[in-house]
């Protein structure tokens, strides 16, 4: 019985997160001001590793750095360092 609960429970909450590569632009409520670790010079896509590679960021990166007339260069990745679900940042510069 414990197990089936726990198992519903996991479903739910993954039902509703988000598994799609997203950059990190994430706002307080209220706030215009981002408290996400991206910015216009070093855009930080969160991802899973197990559903996709770092390879999949590189669109999000080059849009983010977009904005600004520059391309994206990849610097590092880092994990546990987003959400739940998507753990793992790859983290770039724009030049």
């Amino acid at each position: 019985m414990k197990k089936s609960l726990i198992l519903i429970a996991v479903f739910l909450l993954s039902a509703c997160s988000q598994f799609e590569p997203f950059e990190d632009m994430r706002r307080e409520a209220g706030s215009v001001n981002p408290v996400g670790q991206s910015s216009n010079k070093q855009p930080v896509i969160c991802y899973n590793p197990l559903w996709h590679n770092q390879e999949e960021t590189l669109p999000l990166a080059q849009a983010a750095c977009a904005r600004t007339n520059k391309k994206a260069v990849y610097v590092e990745k880092h994990y546990f360092s987003c959400r739940l679900f998507n753990p793992a940042t790859a983290i770039y510069k724009c030049e």
